[in-house]
């Protein structure tokens, strides 16, 4: 048995396509793809697969990441070239190899987020946002297993930076994720609208654009 590791992006309306129903669908392609898959046990069986930090529905990303286990080993490029010829729009493989770091070695994600503002973002909006987003201190309502919980997020930013034009403010933002610590960037956009609503964009889009270590090593 050989453990791997696919990576894959999800683009275009495929961003809308659920965490579960992601699993299905590719459960469902490894089955049409013929991969040689170790498979669960009992009346429906399925490909065993499981996904390191799922991606809220509606985000973007080029750095998705599924494990399985293979029964037989096949060339990396018939892999993806068998997935990704059963694969929907949106959702495609990057790579396929045997695993190399352990999930739990994950500790931050970097995002691409891009506010929109109908009316334009004044230089003004910009160096107040880049300001706020650069404080010591943020509190927002973050969810956890005790409800809805006042939480500092700011020591959870590993790093961030602004930038912008006529209508868009870009953030390149790096922040905690994995087992014990994870920030979802909408927490950011919640807490402009919450402290600064004057400079709250009109759209957001979030962007994965890479999955770290601890260390700061991309995961592999």
């Amino acid at each position: 048995m050989h453990k791997f590791r696919f990576k894959f992006s999800k683009t275009g309306r495929a961003a809308y396509i659920s965490h579960l129903d992601t699993m299905r669908t590719f459960q469902r392609a490894i089955a049409r793809a013929k991969l040689p898959a170790k498979h669960t046990e009992g009346f429906n069986p399925h490909a065993y697969i499981s996904i390191a930090l799922p991606l809220s529905l509606g985000y973007t990303s080029e750095c998705e990441y599924l494990d399985l286990i293979l029964l037989g080993l096949l060339p990396e490029d018939e892999i993806i070239s068998r997935m990704n010829a059963v694969l929907p729009d949106g959702i495609r493989l990057l790579g396929a190899y045997e695993q190399k770091m352990k999930t739990k070695e994950i500790g931050a994600a970097r995002f691409a987020i891009t506010m929109e503002y109908d009316n334009g973002c004044a230089d003004a909006i910009v160096s107040e946002v880049n300001t706020f987003l650069n404080a010591d201190s943020i509190v927002v309502l973050k969810k956890s297993k005790r409800g809805e919980v006042e939480t500092d997020i700011a020591p959870m930013i590993r790093n961030i930076s602004v930038s912008s034009d006529e209508n868009t403010i870009r953030l390149d933002a790096t922040l905690a994720a994995g087992n014990t610590v994870s920030l979802n960037p909408d927490y950011l956009i919640r807490a402009i609208e919450r402290y600064i609503p004057k400079c709250a964009p009109d759209f957001t889009e979030f962007h994965r654009i890479e999955v770290l270590c601890e260390n700061g090593n991309v995961f592999c």
